[in-house]
């Protein structure tokens, strides 16, 4: 009977799982009818496979949890990532417009000529706000008139004068320069401010005036300068006074 209840008792954890043949199953069972001890045993191992079982649906239960806490952890995350991202790219264009419109960083530019007492409080405050469209839409043939006056390298002072005005200041005369080829520059309207008949135009150029040699006659650059302008009988604007440090 010993030997017997040692044989069922190793058997057991396969019976409990169905694991054996029908033969013996058969024996198993017919033994656990006359043997409380191994009937015990069985019962035993039944009550440790459903805490097991119990353990293992409260670890799936708990990592369920868990999972679903990142899941709304990381959403929270995003969405919160994604409102601070909105709000820093509104913040950004609205500087960026702003800084459009109203250029202060000009400042850095103009603030050092006017320890001369080059410009006035008023004078620099039109640098820093660009102007209306149609404002700057005029002052393009100012700007044009003085493109030409930057390429003109081959006319005299009087001729130039005649030409182009004050802005003749900014040719290349041969009565100053007799070997001169051609000219490079860049020009940047900053701001238009036009009244009815009066204005205020601010503007920025580089100029380089280059010998037939390749040599560099003159030059300037990243120049800021306001050109007060009138209309004339034509109702042209012209430039009636340059504002611009030595």
């Amino acid at each position: 009977m010993k030997n017997e209840c040692g044989i069922v008792r190793d058997l057991l954890p396969l019976y409990l799982e169905g694991m054996v043949s029908d033969e013996t199953g058969a024996f198993v069972k017919e033994h656990l009818k006359d043997c409380p001890a191994c009937t015990g045993e069985l019962e035993a191992l039944k009550a440790g496979s459903k805490l097991e079982k119990g353990s293992d649906e409260m670890r799936d239960s708990l990592e369920a949890e868990v999972m679903k806490c990142m899941k709304a952890a990381r959403k929270k995350f995003r969405k919160r990532a994604y409102c601070a991202a909105a709000v820093i790219a509104g913040v950004f264009i609205a500087v960026c417009v702003l800084l459009h419109f109203f250029p202060v960083y000009r400042l850095i530019s103009i603030g050092p000529m006017t320890m001369g007492g080059t410009y006035s409080g008023g004078q620099i405050a039109k640098a820093i706000s660009i102007g209306s469209a149609s404002d700057r839409a005029e002052a393009q043939a100012v700007l044009r008139l003085a493109d030409q006056a930057f390429h003109d390298v081959g006319h005299t002072r009087a001729e130039n004068e005649e030409k182009y005005g004050l802005l003749a200041r900014y040719t290349t005369d041969t009565d100053s320069y007799g070997d001169t080829a051609f000219n490079e520059h860049s020009l940047e309207l900053w701001s238009a401010h036009l009244g009815k008949d009066e204005g205020t135009l601010w503007v920025c150029y580089s100029s380089e005036t280059f010998n037939h040699d390749g040599s560099v006659a003159h030059g300037c650059r990243d120049v800021p300068s306001l050109w007060e302008v009138e209309r004339n009988d034509r109702g042209e604007w012209v430039v009636v006074q340059i504002y611009e440090h030595p």
